[in-house]
């Protein structure tokens, strides 16, 4: 819903020359990334806790794990992948908006349009399509079933991480340039404020890729 609201306000225009309503914008995109990190919180507490009545909890995990494996079972399905992927997504487009220089401002409310749309479609996915890692068990098992072999591999608290984390970031650049299609601002403008980020997605796409 916050992102809902935030990406409607923004594409509207009705912020141009409102101060108030692009405060509104931006503190939306603040909002997202709040909810977004209870959420990860609490299904991290769930690892933690072996709260085995979490389906994905008991599906992923098992009380003779080791703990680096219960901190990476949080990406090891794909639940709790797609609720990674939204929460460093709502980070990162938090960071756009408080980090970037003010002479940007015209940009930033269709930049947060941008990230909360496609954060919006990640939430969406996991509340109507079947991923919700928040799923209950009709009872609480004993044990999990414990981690894939195959993923218990000291790479697997790295690598997943990083390829996402350059997935992930490259979706700002693409919020810059489009904002700077919907303003019209086709100056090199938009190119020096987004260049951080592909330097960003450059550099943990080139980790994941070299860990891999």
């Amino acid at each position: 819903l916050f992102g809902t609201w935030g990406a409607v306000l923004a594409f509207s225009g009705r912020w141009q020359g409102r101060p108030e309503v692009a405060l509104s914008v931006t503190r939306s995109v603040y909002a997202v990334f709040a909810a977004c990190a209870v959420a990860s919180i609490a299904l991290w507490k769930g690892i933690i806790a072996h709260d085995f009545n979490i389906e994905y909890v008991w599906a992923y995990t098992s009380r003779n794990l080791p703990s680096g494996y219960l901190f990476s079972a949080f990406w090891a399905g794909q639940k709790g992948s797609l609720l990674f992927w939204a929460v460093v997504l709502s980070l990162f487009a938090a960071l756009a908006q408080a980090m970037t220089p003010r002479r940007y401002a015209p940009l930033m409310p269709y930049v947060a349009g941008v990230t909360s749309l496609v954060t919006v479609f990640f939430v969406c996915v996991m509340l109507f399509s079947g991923a919700n890692p928040f799923d209950r068990l009709p009872f609480t098992p004993a044990d999990g079933r414990g981690l894939n072999p195959q993923l218990q591999n000291p790479g697997m608290m790295i690598h997943p991480p990083m390829l996402y984390l350059g997935y992930i970031s490259i979706t700002i650049p693409f919020a810059f340039a489009m904002a700077a299609l919907l303003s019209r601002k086709l100056d090199t403008g938009w190119i020096h404020a987004m260049r951080r980020w592909m330097l960003v997605s450059w550099l943990f796409l080139s980790i994941g890729i070299t860990l891999g």
